[in-house]
């Protein structure tokens, strides 16, 4: 894989269901999880996104006031490139990062390319998609088995801190 071209299947501006506040949504293309009733299915396939260098989807999704996240897809197929993108974000913005995974957090620390990606982003929702844990009204994740973490606050105490919004119920 190329590690300056990210394969974007689509960007969905100013959405308030893929974390806190106004974010624009970059969904990538590619997954290997294939959680049961994804509702992303078609683009499991890497190749049915479309390639962007880091500097393309950089001027995409960082145009207006929005945070990012990325989300899929499985994000972590496309680590390095995310990262790069990531670490441009962050020197050129004081924007949020949320991070989707079907990875856990567990997994995601044991791997450098995805630890590296993990460092640059502000909170990551972990886990696959679990349909038996499936309840309509989670807040930015659709089953309870997915956590949503704080990952400044989890890297600072070496362990596990759940993202907490004091409107949020989770």
């Amino acid at each position: 894989m190329l590690e300056n071209i990210i394969y974007v299947a689509n960007i969905v501006d100013n959405t308030i269901v893929d974390g806190e506040g106004f974010r624009t949504s970059l969904y990538v293309s590619g997954c290997d999880i294939h959680c049961e009733d994804c509702h992303n299915k078609d683009w499991w396939d890497m190749k049915k996104g479309t390639p962007m260098t880091i500097e393309e989807a950089y001027e995409k999704i960082n145009y207006d006031f929005t945070n990012i996240t990325f989300i899929g897809g499985e994000p972590m197929m496309q680590a390095k490139s995310l990262t790069k993108l990531a670490k441009k974000i962050k020197k050129d913005t004081n924007k949020t990062i949320w991070l989707y995974s079907g990875h856990t957090y567990e997994e995601i620390v044991e791997c450098a390319d995805f630890y590296g990606l993990l460092r640059q982003c502000d909170v990551l929702v972990d886990g696959k998609f679990e349909k038996q844990y499936f309840k309509n009204n989670l807040k930015f994740r659709g089953s309870t088995n997915q956590r949503i973490i704080d990952i400044k606050k989890t890297l600072a105490k070496n362990e596990i801190v759940l993202w907490y919004d004091e409107f949020c119920i989770n």
